[in-house]
């Protein structure tokens, strides 16, 4: 009987170790779970999840990395960087922490020298942390160390061999480095390891522009366009390839494709780079467009007032030619007698060239 008594008591007090096991682990927070609270409900469901969770464990390292995590991913510098450092005093993986510090620096405030400061901070915890090599190659490439930046995407792909991103800002690097031919060796791995991936494409492309192959550069613009859906420095690029083989419809629309980001269209110039291209198009209507924005934003530009007054000139508006070629003449003194001589004489027709074209 005590025996048994014994051993019921044992497996009762088994089964209470059991439950209170399961128990933390329903109420342990994993950054899968805070991930999809963010995708489900927002970062502020999921910033209010953790606050309230570390009122009950304030000294729970994890939970503040997490925090600091969500506050990245919401934008909130501030907040991020806070909770980041309170992670660390509490011990949490410097390493970590300390790359979330560079994510921060470099992608919300443009800090790159901070993003590579705090990459190294990463890296001395942990000299094997591919992840603090990328961001800090990356951080080099934007503060000018190209050899540095080739460094660290070298060791980038030693630690991880099968990822394109080190071999994408190889390709970047030794490009500003004059190593042509390192960095089409690098894209062209990245291709390999990815081939789907429209940025290697795209870095392909402008390598090949560099060496004045243009065709090679528009074929794999193309390709890059066909993959991605468009992107706006992929049509401009396309487009300065396209001009530099003589084509210039193809580069004239592909910049007017290139107006539906506002990355683009918020520019003025980038109405009168439109307007030259659609005028040496051919495309008039198209061309008087762009050229009438670029007027309305920049009043006082005399090669915008020059553009327009030449499409109106080749449209039949002597008038309204000689209005805007004489106040670009104005507003350009050096090249008052060249602007001048565009001028059409007062009900002028419009130039041969211009006859059947709209």
């Amino acid at each position: 009987m005590a025996a048994g008594a014994g051993a019921a008591l044992l497996l009762a007090f088994s089964c209470a170790v059991q439950r209170r096991a399961a128990g933390a682990r329903a109420r342990a927070v994993s950054w899968d779970n805070v991930e999809r609270l963010v995708r489900a409900k927002g970062a502020g469901t999921a910033l209010a999840f953790l606050d309230a969770r570390l009122k009950e464990h304030p000294r729970d390292a994890l939970l503040y990395y997490y925090r600091a995590r969500v506050s990245y991913g919401a934008g909130d510098g501030p907040a991020a960087l806070d909770y980041a450092d309170r992670a660390i005093r509490l011990g949490y993986a410097q390493e970590l922490s300390n790359l979330l510090k560079a994510q921060v620096r470099g992608g919300l405030y443009g800090d790159h020298a901070g993003q590579e400061r705090f990459a190294s901070a990463a890296l001395a915890f942990d000299p094997a942390y591919p992840d603090a090599y990328l961001a800090r190659a990356g951080a080099r490439l934007e503060l000018g160390n190209y050899r540095g930046c080739a460094a660290d995407a070298a060791a980038f792909s030693g630690l991880e061999p099968s990822g394109p991103e080190g071999r994408l800002l190889a390709l970047r690097c030794l490009r500003e480095l004059g190593d042509l031919d390192g960095a089409e060796a690098a894209g062209r791995r990245a291709l390999e390891l990815a081939p789907g991936s429209h940025e290697a494409l795209w870095l392909l492309g402008r390598l090949a522009a560099a060496r004045g192959l243009h065709k090679v550069a528009v074929a794999r613009f193309t390709d890059a366009i066909r993959l991605s859906g468009g992107e706006p420095a992929y049509y401009l690029d396309r487009a300065a390839s396209c001009e530099a083989e003589g084509d210039f419809v193809c580069g004239a629309w592909d910049r007017a494709a290139a107006m539906q980001w506002r990355e683009v269209s918020d520019y003025a110039t980038s109405y009168l780079l439109l307007g030259a291209a659609m005028h040496r198009a051919g495309e008039l209507d198209a061309g008087l467009e762009a050229a009438e924005t670029a007027v309305r934003r920049l009043p006082s530009d005399a090669a915008a007032l020059e553009l327009r007054g030449r499409l109106l000139a080749e449209r039949g508006d002597a008038r309204g030619a000689r209005r805007d070629l004489l106040r670009a003449a104005a507003l350009a003194p050096a090249r008052a007698a060249e602007i001048r001589a565009l001028l059409p004489a007062p009900g002028a027709p419009a130039p041969g060239r211009a006859a059947g074209r709209k």
